[in-house]
């Protein structure tokens, strides 16, 4: 998970807090006290945890359980939740409960989640673990971040001196290193960046795949398999003597049954146990201030200014594609975000054609921004990729509405 997505999960909890303070304090007063609390968030987690599977009638059922012990603030929200006759007509309905749950001292065991696509970013409550997300179900099911452990996923430093991404579970750090020349090594932390024993792991290196365009699929040409170190503290694979820069794909399963999880890893030098380059912000910006604040752009005064700077960061973000960097994506990404809404609101400079394409353009740019800061987590080039092509189509409409402009002038 990226630094900007741990900033959206402290304001989405602090939001939660401050929307229910006068609940939160009479959840707590409740008769019976936290042993009570405790018993209505695994009735809640139960409904969350069906909602996930989508499974509308055991959600249901948990929810029912829940209203049975609930006190006068939670029940309400429940039945609410209860009353309702569809899946999704439930997932919104869940959102308040959960909502309120969120801003709560959780029992031991519980943590708490947030998704920053349903509704404009939602909260929930589910056991310490992967990310199992009630309001997209089997959809996106792992779209969020467990707020589990302070601080970990804003860590992305390498352990071994390779590249760090985010498992889709939004639980497990995966660290791909290339100690030497033949030798690729794969590496495991968990929510807490503790060592994972990745022994029951399977997975495989891919050396070389062609693209089928009349299956929109991508074929594997060569690969090696990844075997476990005897101490289970690392998947290692041989690879052969590979030119440089050496391109991996990691494919693993970390369950038997689950999905395949693909890690795009881009070497340029072999690894050592020096920390890669990481991207900082300027040196002027005092490190008090959150990430967000220090990464936030100056909003030019000059409307062509303002387009020139999405364009460069549009530059750096191919740049950072082509060097397997795709954990970096998340500056330029979101303060060209922040650059396209500031154009947007000055979209009533232009004639009504140049203004509609402006909008429609930011629209899309904002959306793709966000997925490459997702999918730069993630380390699945291909994701990162086309989520690219949409923010370069959308800096493309841009550009060409204010070179317009221009040539009218």
């Amino acid at each position: 998970m990226t630094k900007v997505k741990d900033l959206a999960i402290a304001a989405g909890l602090l939001g939660a807090v401050l929307l229910y303070p006068a609940a939160r304090h009479a959840v707590h007063a409740a008769e019976g006290g936290q042993a009570d609390f405790a018993a209505q968030v695994g009735e809640y987690v139960r409904a969350q945890q069906a909602l996930a599977a989508d499974d509308f009638e055991g959600a249901r059922s948990a929810l029912a359980a829940l209203i049975a012990i609930a006190d006068g603030v939670v029940g309400p929200l429940a039945e609410t939740a209860a009353g309702v006759a569809d899946i999704e007509s439930m997932r919104s309905a869940f959102k308040p409960l959960s909502e309120l749950l969120a801003g709560m001292d959780l029992p031991a065991g519980y943590a708490r989640a947030y998704c920053p696509m349903y509704d404009g970013g939602s909260n929930w409550v589910q056991v310490d673990g992967p990310v199992r997300n009630p309001y997209y179900g089997s959809t996106m099911l792992t779209c969020g971040v467990v707020d589990a452990a302070p601080g970990a996923h804003m860590d992305h430093s390498p352990r071994h001196g390779g590249r760090v991404f985010m498992a889709p579970d939004s639980f497990h750090h995966i660290e791909g290193a290339y100690p030497e020349p033949g030798v690729f090594r794969l590496y495991a932390t968990d929510n807490y960046r503790e060592p994972v024993d990745v022994t029951l792991w399977m997975g495989r290196i891919v050396l070389e795949e062609d693209y089928d365009p009349a299956t929109d699929e991508f074929i594997e040409v060569e690969s090696a398999a990844l075997l476990p170190s005897p101490d289970g503290a690392y998947l290692e694979a041989e690879v052969g003597d590979r030119p440089l820069p050496a391109d991996f794909i990691a494919k693993i399963r970390m369950v038997e049954d689950y999905p395949e999880d693909r890690f795009d890893f881009i070497f340029s030098e072999l690894t050592s146990d020096a920390p890669i380059r990481t991207v900082a912000a300027a040196p002027d910006i005092p490190t008090t201030l959150p990430l967000a604040e220090r990464i936030r752009p100056r909003i030019p005064e000059r409307t062509l200014d303002i387009v020139s700077g999405i364009s460069v960061r549009n530059d750096e973000i191919e740049r950072l594609v082509a060097e397997g960097r795709f954990t970096e994506i998340f500056i330029p990404a979101l303060q060209s975000k922040e650059l396209a809404l500031a154009l947007d609101q000055r979209a009533e400079e232009l004639p009504v054609e140049g203004r509609n394409e402006v909008r429609i353009a930011v629209r899309s740019l904002v959306r793709a921004a966000w997925l490459l800061d997702w999918y730069g987590d993630l380390g699945n080039k291909q994701q990162v990729s086309e989520a690219h092509d949409v923010f370069d189509e959308a800096v493309r409409g841009i550009n060409r509405v204010y070179d317009g402009q221009e040539r009218e002038r």
